[in-house]
């Protein structure tokens, strides 16, 4: 996703109240494509749920949380 939709999505995820993030990281994947990794507090149900709506992709990391982009970009 572009920078700017990852923003976008990070503001929406918070007005629906699906999760309270404690760090939040928007991180290159390609030259102009980025991803959204969020530590927090989220229901991954719920997420899961909304992510598939606009044909989302996320995986979870330890090291970086919850990280979500586009279906097409994944590595």
């Amino acid at each position: 996703m572009k920078r700017y939709e990852a923003v976008a999505l990070l503001k929406e995820l918070g007005a629906e109240h699906l999760l309270q993030p404690t760090s939040v990281l928007i991180e290159q994947r390609t030259p102009d494509k980025y991803q959204l990794c969020i530590k927090g507090d989220y229901d991954l149900f719920q997420m899961e749920s909304f992510l598939k709506k606009y044909t989302l992709e996320f995986e979870e990391s330890t090291k970086k949380g919850l990280c979500i982009f586009k279906l097409q970009e994944k590595l």
